[in-house]
């Protein structure tokens, strides 16, 4: 073998082919950090939203135990107004007033406040009613993962109709929410929109806001 053959077969990688190399490889570990990060987020995201699920059923078995065993029903929902974040739904909405005992918990069963430090502070199942100078602009929020500063806004609609309309199907042998006979059941709607997030004492929406609805039928019972 001539020596110029064999130095030939003997020599390394040029200069291009290794940088070559280094940019297919530099590609591929950004295109694998980028799926990474995007995974990670949507993960996140789903453990979120599993959250809000578990707390949506928690706020409306709150509320059937209120509509079904107290007189909550009749006068104790505060009506709001000006939703327009998702125009499908109701602008105008039920939701809980400033303070619930003793018209409908005894002794100091309340959880509700209004205080945005007692909220940040509080039991994880606090509800925080912020209100405005009109009750009709007032908004509850409840946390749906207290620890990373994520809440959800929460209100619902009621719709009354007479027993009669469910008897034989759903039963819904219903008093007045006041005690009385020949009552009306009601449909409850219930929203939580989330993520929203408490900066500086006051609720902030992330940029893209998600809606949880979930319906029952309520009525006053003995």
């Amino acid at each position: 073998m001539r020596c110029s053959d064999r130095l030939r077969s003997q020599r390394g990688f040029s200069l291009m082919e290794v940088m070559a190399a280094a940019l297919i490889l530099s590609a591929l570990v950004a295109s694998i950090g980028a799926g990474w990060v995007v995974a990670d987020r949507e993960t996140t995201n789903l453990i979120v939203r599993q959250k809000a699920i578990f707390v949506a059923d928690a706020e409306m078995e709150r509320l059937t135990a209120l509509y079904g065993t107290t007189a909550f029903g009749a006068l104790g929902p505060v009506s709001t107004t000006g939703y327009s974040e998702t125009p499908a739904f109701p602008s105008t909405r039920l939701t809980y007033p400033t303070s619930l005992s003793p018209l409908y918990l005894s002794g100091t069963q309340d959880y509700t406040t209004t205080s945005a430090s007692s909220f940040k502070s509080g039991s994880a199942f606090q509800v925080w009613v912020n209100g405005n100078l009109l009750s009709s602009l007032n908004r509850a929020y409840v946390w749906v993962d207290q620890d990373h500063n994520v809440m959800a806004r929460i209100s619902w609609t009621a719709t009354s109709f007479s027993p009669n309309v469910c008897i034989g199907t759903d039963n819904c042998y219903c008093l007045d929410p006041t005690g009385l006979l020949g009552g009306y059941c009601q449909k409850l709607v219930f929203y939580m929109e989330y993520p929203y997030r408490l900066v500086s004492g006051n609720a902030v929406a992330d940029s893209h806001l998600q809606t949880l609805t979930l319906s029952t039928i309520v009525g006053r019972h003995t």
